[in-house]
């Protein structure tokens, strides 16, 4: 992974096993996109994604990345707070139809961008990601200096924004032919996987607090 050909091409690959797997990303993805019937969802939300990427993809190249067990500790346990809390209130909310909930919870792009942007930072798997597999991206791409930073970068992001586009114009078609009872049995197992994934993030924080 020495050439300047090679970076990019594999940072795009190992982004898209990366973005397919499943996690509150894809997943919120799949329920916003149900909600709305539309492909924006999964545009804005990697946005956020690619934003919350940004400034740690900086902070490793000059090396300023340093963190502690008691930072993952706090990540895990506010991420997985969030999470629940957000699926928690998304069963809370009540319509009518189906129809008149996606309308009620259409987000616009900037609140779409933030939500991408904080359901990142809120995994602690995420970080895992960037101090393992992207500290060694950043550091193979260093010799080739902003040139090598910025194509590690964009390729890296052009993977989860394949995935997160295709995951949501796929949802958004399908969700027209599902019907309203299929739509909303789809949006509950969208929130209780959320659930669940914010349930492991408190226990991965619990099991490092008692390590």
């Amino acid at each position: 992974m020495n050439s300047l050909v090679e970076i990019p091409l594999t940072s795009f690959i190992v982004s898209l096993s990366g973005a397919l797997a499943p996690g509150p990303l894809i997943v919120t993805t799949v329920r916003e996109s149900s909600y709305m019937r539309s492909f924006k969802p999964g545009v804005f939300l990697s946005l956020g994604h690619a934003l919350a990427e940004a400034p740690v993809t900086l902070i490793l190249t000059y090396g300023l990345l340093n963190v502690s067990k008691d930072f993952y500790l706090i990540v895990s346990i506010l991420g997985g707070i969030f999470l629940i809390a957000m699926s928690i209130l998304s069963f809370l909310k009540k319509a009518n139809s189906v129809e008149a909930q996606g309308a009620a919870q259409a987000h616009g792009p900037l609140t779409m961008i933030a939500l991408g942007a904080t359901i990142s930072v809120s995994n602690p798997y995420w970080i895992t990601w960037w101090l393992t597999i992207g500290a060694a991206y950043v550091s193979k791409s260093l010799p080739w200096g902003a040139l090598g930073i910025v194509l590690f970068y964009i390729s890296h992001q052009m993977g989860d924004f394949a995935v997160l586009g295709s995951v949501s114009k796929l949802m958004a078609s399908g969700a027209r032919s599902l019907g309203e009872k299929g739509l909303k049995i789809l949006v509950a197992v969208c929130n209780i996987a959320i659930i669940a994934i914010g349930v492991s993030f408190m226990l991965e924080g619990a099991r490092i607090f008692a390590s």
